[in-house]
């Protein structure tokens, strides 16, 4: 590839502002400069509920920002250009941080003047690309020149300043973004669709082991006269691999071995252990290696102030969320080691996960199912964690996300939003598929995962079919990102214009999602008697297409010996090769029964396939799929 990647970091605006912040009129005339893009666009008067009264400490980063910008976007962009000398040559992070970290001193500034105002110096990282600190709401307000408002979001009520904050002149050169001033990143959650604890997760009344194996003719067929079929139970990995050709790669001698795949999340599963050898043991994924797990899994808390959510569940559905990713990553590359990099807290952990994970480079593959609507994230806290999946560009580091459940987001945020971070021009983007497996596990078909939901009420379907969307792969347009010139020759022009500019489009590749066809997990749980039960139920969402794919990309990293990095300038130059399989639309006509139980009644829903809100799967690149789905053992020949 000879085009040229465009770099997404900013060049903030730093310029001084004339009117006063607060009571203080002479505030900017005494040399303070505002840092752009920090309030997030929710934080508006008519979402206002009153002031923050929390006593609550604020954890917040300063970001400095790489240096030497150009040089860093010729630097990548050499790194994937074939015709360059400098093709897939990593970096290692040490040379990484030799051209690109901020200087020392430039770090030293900004801490000291945190400390004068005085706020607790949590830690640097390595890279020197933030300092984060704590204080206050108080001290905030009064070092940064802001108000601590709470505004209503998506049901929650969140912390965010009233405008962007200021800081020193003699500072201000140094600052690229200042994140954790606001809430925004509470919302982000697990890309997960999970049954509620047994019964309800096991299966209610009948399910198929594959597809079309048990039927139904007691309930009318909206979409035709054919008997309808039952939800999957969960589908096995010996199912998975053969559907999507990683049994051949297994048989060829790849299974991992020598890589590693990091997985970032929140928190820990304090059962994670002992439920992802019963999966593996249940499934022979240990082949008797180790006694324990079958293969190597280690854990890493990320740099940050300890801090849980109030609510209990949301730090089950994150502890659902490390079972699936460790066990279906291990399903695909059983030899490879994986890295659990959890988030000391629910809301500024993540990114402190994500960049230890890349500036320790404890992984050549790194996957991550989780994210929110980049209508939520202010700028420049997109820019800011922008830049940390650059420097795992340079070091030849793939980052996976999810593209998230909530197809077009329009239920969510009231607008059409990409998510993020799946939306960055630096990381893949991977959708979610539905999926229809034979009795002999070959591969059938696959639609674009979206679903609509209906309940049969005595002799018809309420509301009528096919009913409200529930849920579906996330896709469509950054709102902020430019379109990078990988994508350009593979999506049509009219799929990535908004407002009049070219922008950045996801997902980029797909793999099945669709809790409908979804697959088996294992995963502890307390019964009604207090004791603990490992037990295999069914789930879905794009939270199991991304370690789906990490898997794969550990398997060609292995075949290769070395690793891929980046891969998308690759992937949408494999038109032709077989790698991909193109999911062109064409199922609206399927649907599936499921059973479910409602106040202790059961109740059969019509669950109808390949209806993903506003956005449609079609021939060639679409908003549901990206290029579609891989057929491995061609994939990972295609990537070389």
């Amino acid at each position: 590839m000879s085009r040229r990647l465009r770099s997404p970091l900013p060049l903030l605006a730093l310029c001084a502002a004339a009117a006063s912040l607060l009571a203080a009129p002479a505030a900017y005339a005494q040399g303070t400069v505002p840092v752009a893009d920090t309030q997030p666009g929710w934080a508006s008067t008519a979402n206002k509920t009153g002031a923050d009264q929390s006593s609550d400490q604020v954890v917040f980063s300063v970001w400095l920002g790489w240096r030497r910008a150009a040089q860093l976007d010729s630097t990548l962009a050499d790194l994937y250009d074939p015709a360059s000398p400098s093709y897939h040559h990593w970096l290692t992070p040490a040379q990484f941080r030799a051209r690109f970290s901020p200087r020392a001193g430039d770090v030293a500034a900004v801490r000291s003047w945190l400390a004068s105002e005085g706020f607790s110096i949590i830690g640097v990282p390595a890279n020197h690309l933030f300092v984060t600190a704590e204080g206050s709401v108080g001290r905030v307000e009064q070092a940064f020149g802001v108000r601590e408002n709470m505004y209503r979001v998506e049901g929650s009520v969140l912390r965010a300043p009233n405008r962007d904050p200021v800081v020193p002149a003699a500072v201000a050169p140094f600052v690229s973004a200042i994140t954790g001033l606001d809430g925004a990143m509470t919302l982000a959650h697990p890309n997960v669709d999970s049954p509620p604890p047994p019964p309800a997760g096991t299966s209610v009344g009948p399910c198929s082991s594959f597809w079309g194996q048990r039927t139904s003719s007691l309930f009318t067929n909206p979409y035709g006269q054919a008997p309808l079929p039952w939800i999957i139970c969960g589908y096995q990995p010996a199912q998975i691999d053969s559907a999507y050709g990683i049994d051949r790669l297994h048989a060829a001698g790849l299974d991992g071995r020598g890589q590693t795949i990091a997985i970032t999340g929140a928190f820990f599963s304090p059962t994670i252990r002992q439920d992802v050898a019963h999966f593996s043991h249940r499934f022979h994924l240990d082949h008797g290696h180790h006694r324990s797990l079958g293969f190597d899994y280690r854990q890493v808390a990320a740099p940050g102030t300890h801090r849980f959510p109030k609510n209990p569940a949301e730090t089950q559905s994150w502890y659902i969320e490390q079972a699936l990713d460790v066990e279906w990553a291990h399903a695909v590359a059983p030899r490879a080691k994986i890295v659990y990099v959890g988030a000391a807290n629910d809301a500024r952990g993540l990114d402190q996960a994500l960049n230890y994970a890349v500036d320790h480079h404890v992984a050549d593959v790194i996957s991550n199912s989780w994210g929110l609507p980049e209508a939520f994230v202010s700028r420049g806290e997109i820019m800011a964690l922008n830049s940390v999946f650059q420097q795992a560009a340079a070091q030849g580091t793939g980052v996976y996300f999810a593209s998230g459940d909530d197809g077009d987001n329009m239920a969510v945020v009231g607008a059409r939003s990409a998510g993020f971070p799946d939306s960055s021009p630096w990381v893949t983007s991977v959708g979610g598929t539905s999926l229809a497996i034979g009795s002999n596990g070959q591969y059938l078909w696959e639609a674009g995962w979206g679903t609509t939901s209906t309940d049969w009420r005595h002799d018809h379907w309420q509301p009528a079919a096919p009913g409200p969307f529930l849920y579906g792969s996330g896709g469509g347009q950054s709102h902020v990102f430019a379109m990078p010139g990988y994508q350009a020759a593979e999506v049509p022009l009219s799929a990535t214009i908004w407002h009049g500019q070219l922008r950045r489009v996801e997902p980029d590749i797909s793999m099945v999602a669709d809790p409908q066809t979804g697959v088996t997990f294992s995963q502890t749980y307390v019964t009604a008697s207090g004791h603990r039960k490992i037990i295999d139920s069914w789930i879905g969402g794009t939270s199991l297409s991304a370690p789906l794919l990490a898997g794969i990309m550990a398997l060609a990293d292995q075949r290769a010996g070395m690793p891929h990095g980046f891969i998308n300038p690759t992937l949408y130059l494999m038109r032709g090769t077989g790698g991909l399989r193109d999911v062109t639309g064409g199922h609206r006509s399927l649907a599936v029964l499921r059973n479910a139980l409602v106040d202790d009644h059961v109740v059969t829903r019509l669950r109808s396939i390949e209806r993903d809100s506003s956005l449609a799967a079609t021939i060639g690149w679409d908003p549901v799929t990206g290029l579609g789905s891989p057929y491995a053992p061609a994939f990972v020949a295609a990537l070389g």
